[in-house]
């Protein structure tokens, strides 16, 4: 059970915790258990000496310090790699940890679950004693079972973390081995050595696996913090950027940044302003984070509004301690910081708030009972009365298609609409600027007009911090309304949530597919490519299914389009059709069917392709206005992007 409870804990820490990481270790545990049972009662009927079981042991100890110990990280990273191999759908989500489990953690269950079999066939002494000794070996082994899952998850894990619990797994095993070599052979010069080997090789095994990650880390940026939390693996870089200003990045997975943080200038990471930008647009004073990680957002917002007052939750007690350590902002007095889960928090609290803000994550993915119906429901109950709702869901709406994909792709971040609209609130918008889902959920009906106005008040405003004047403009711009009709698909709910679908490099690259598959139908000539250049949306379906009929409908692939004469196609269509698209729908088209990452490879192209720059009032003076700013936000050059905004508010948005 010691060996199972630092499984689970790897496999958590490096493909996240859904339920499908949990199905798929127990599963093939199971079938370890299973055969190792069936072959040790075959094993111990032909050589039922404690000799052999002892020899089994041993394999199994080295097995698991090689693998766990010396190998641990090159055998997770070539593990975690498979996702690119099956990147799309359930595969993706199963394989790879199906392949960690069958390397960590396959060998020693079937090995180790040898050891019943052999026992109850060594002690029993008759056919009449055969039950008695099999429920007793029972009884003893349930009883090891209780300890080995409790000491590891309550003491061993949280304390010392899973290399050392693994070194002492092989001590203890292997003081087992060496004890009975003594009992059975006598030998004690041979178990003194061997215990020797077993004591080296159990501290070896933590020392194996720091050496391997301060490898990787001087590979990569070196983190001014490196430790394993409750939860996972916390890390933290420490940067400077092209302006000089220090940056901390927050990495609490295998290979995701979780956050930005700039200490001295809260507000300049504009993908977390974002966040808050709306609450403050409208003037709120209470704040409820729900996974405050560092606290990049609680700075963002004491940095807009002084005043404000803040609650942070957070279930890692380690990432809260390290918030407080790094964020000033983490330490006022305005700040209640509570280390709890957020949905049990939301069910016990009774306060309530202006704007709360979800950004809950394991892994990459939401956990699934903070994406419910009834976890908005509860959220809902918090909320002032004209209170909103913000979220990053790291879902995108990807609303290029055609009508020709057939099955229509699965859109969850749809489903999560629909939840919200089921669990009480008005009014919902979104914003994919950055390609992550930012829903903005309002408990009264709020019409999108007076949404945008606040924005673009505070973007005009010169008094306002000008990187949050730069996300008030943006986001001003780049909000989409979402229909009521929403309500009608199936919410997520506590009863159904296909977790595997909660991820957003397959949400495009289902895309690609899909389009790629409508692209060989007869009506796509008629319908798509008949449309012209007059349908920004129709531009890009012929560009993203060219994409997914070039044999790599992938993010890769797109990459490697764009680069070629294809990307170059697609950027010149794009600017002949901002030349004559009409000015009243011109940002809501860009924000559905013009993704950023198309925006910035066509940088260069649009720049080339251009003339003098028209007025703002112009839909393509409009247009190459938010592409500059664009790319100036997403490089988190707000300040840099204001002029450039300030003309197209000016001149597109009735204030």
């Amino acid at each position: 059970m010691l060996l199972e409870m630092c499984a689970f804990r790897v496999l958590q820490t490096t493909f996240g915790s859904s339920i499908y990481v949990t199905g798929v270790l127990l599963a093939l545990v199971m079938i370890a258990l299973s055969g190792g049972y069936y072959l040790g009662g075959r094993f111990s009927q032909r050589n039922a000496s404690l000799e052999f079981l002892l020899g089994v042991i041993s394999l199994a100890v080295v097995y698991v310090w090689v693998t766990g110990g010396l190998l641990s990280e090159p055998l997770l990273d070539f593990s975690f790699g498979l996702r690119k191999v099956f990147s799309s759908g359930l595969a993706g989500h199963l394989v790879p940890p199906a392949v960690a489990t069958l390397i960590f953690y396959m060998a020693p269950m079937l090995a180790l679950s040898h050891v019943s079999p052999f026992l109850i066939r060594l002690l029993a002494t008759n056919a009449r004693g055969v039950g008695a000794t099999a429920g007793n070996l029972m009884a003893v082994s349930n009883v090891g079972s209780i300890v080995g899952t409790t000491l590891p998850s309550f003491v061993l894990i949280p304390l010392l973390g899973v290399p050392t619990t693994l070194g002492i797994f092989i001590g203890s095993l292997g003081l087992v081995v060496v004890t009975g070599l003594v009992l059975v052979r006598k030998r004690a010069p041979v178990a003194a050595i061997a215990g020797v080997v077993v004591i080296a090789a159990a501290v070896a095994t933590p020392v194996a696996h720091d050496a391997w990650a301060a490898r990787a880390s001087a590979a990569a940026a070196r983190p001014v913090f490196e430790s394993e939390s409750l939860y996972g693996n916390v890390k933290i870089f420490r940067s400077q950027d092209d302006d000089g200003d220090e940056k901390l990045e927050f990495m609490p997975s295998r290979d995701y940044v979780h956050s930005t943080v700039y200490p001295g200038r809260p507000l300049k990471d504009q993908f977390t302003t974002a966040y808050a930008n709306v609450g403050l647009s409208r003037g709120a004073g209470r704040y409820l984070i729900l996974g405050t990680a560092l606290g990049g957002v609680v700075s963002a917002i004491l940095e807009a509004n002084p005043q404000a007052k803040i609650t942070a939750v957070e279930i890692d007690p380690l990432v809260m301690d390290l918030a407080q350590r790094y964020l000033p902002a983490m330490r006022s007095p305005n700040v209640r910081r509570v280390v709890e889960d957020a949905r049990l928090f939301l069910r016990e609290d009774t306060q309530e708030y202006d704007y709360i803000v979800v950004d809950i994550f394991s892994g990459e993915q939401i956990p699934a009972h903070c994406v419910s119906q009834e976890f908005f429901s509860l959220a809902l109950a918090r909320l002032a009365p004209d209170g909103v709702l913000q979220m990053n869901t790291n879902l995108w709406d990807f609303h290029i298609t055609t009508g020709l994909e057939k099955p229509e792709p699965f859109v969850p971040v749809r489903h999560i609409h629909s939840a919200l609209l089921r669990a009480g609130f008005a009014s919902l918008f979104q914003s994919d600027f950055f390609e992550h889902g930012h829903v903005y959920a309002f408990r009264q009906a709020t019409p999108e007009a007076e949404v945008r106005r606040a924005l673009a008040r505070g973007a005009l405003d010169p008094a306002v911090e000008p990187n949050l004047r730069a996300s008030y403009g943006m986001t001003a711009l780049a909000l989409v309304p979402i229909p009521d009709a929403e309500r009608e698909l199936r919410p997520f709910t506590d009863n159904w949530l296909p977790e595997h679908l909660l991820h957003l490099k397959d949400n495009f690259d289902q895309y690609l597919r899909a389009l790629a598959r409508a692209r060989q139908l007869p009506e796509w000539k008629s319908q798509v490519e008949a449309a012209g250049d007059g349908q920004l949306r129709f531009i890009s379906a012929r560009h993203y299914a060219d994409v997914g009929a070039s044999g790599a409908p992938s993010y890769d692939g797109y990459r490697a389009y764009m680069k070629g004469d294809g990307g170059t196609a697609y950027c010149q269509e794009v600017l002949a059709w901002a030349r004559q698209a009409p000015s009243n729908t011109l940002f809501l088209d860009l924000s559905r069917y013009l993704h950023t990452r198309v925006i910035h490879a066509c940088e260069r192209s649009l720049e080339s392709q251009a003339t003098a720059l028209p007025g703002a009032g112009t839909s393509e003076g409009a247009f190459r206005r938010y592409v500059s700013a664009a790319l100036l936000v997403d490089d988190n050059q707000g300040a840099k992007a204001v002029p450039l905004l300030e003309e197209i508010l000016k001149a597109q948005v009735v204030l």
